[in-house]
């Protein structure tokens, strides 16, 4: 009996998981936008929306500064409501699949930007939200500890 049961507990947690999950998780709204400081596209910065609730989304912008949100999953896009955003270029040096080393970098844009960050966005379901971002220098640039 006891075996049994747990059969029906694993098949009502399988039903439930599947069927409440068709699109792999929450519902999601689509993100891009670009990423400029002082006036010059910003290429090779990490964009990061953080929502109140719930797991964040993050892309790197492009040699024009433009940048397309990744939720999970191969899913592009953020929870929508309001969410924190975070921009930042510090890296450490990488191995590539080649055996070549992509040089680290230091962090170019102000902490007011990334660990102070006074940037927020409502993504708003149902719609392509476009969110741009015109970053200006100036104010501190916070350095991690031994930076790149």
């Amino acid at each position: 009996m006891k075996s049994v049961s747990a059969t029906i507990v694993l098949l009502v947690l399988l039903v439930g998981h599947f069927s409440g999950c068709g699109s792999g998780g929450p519902d999601i709204a689509s993100v891009q936008g670009t990423v400029t400081l002082d006036g010059k596209p910003l290429p090779r910065a990490d964009v990061v929306f953080i929502p109140t609730g719930g797991r964040p989304a993050a892309a790197e912008t492009d040699a024009n500064g433009k940048y397309v949100l990744e939720f999970s999953g191969g899913r592009k896009g953020a929870i929508p409501g309001k969410s924190r955003v975070e921009i930042n270029t510090a890296r450490p040096p990488a191995a590539n699949m080649d055996g070549t080393v992509t040089p680290g970098a230091k962090e170019m844009v102000p902490a007011k930007y990334n660990k102070n960050t006074t940037l927020v966005f409502e993504v708003v379901d149902g719609q392509k939200n476009i969110a741009d971002f015109k970053l200006e220098s100036g104010g501190k640039v916070f350095q991690e500890a031994g930076a790149y």
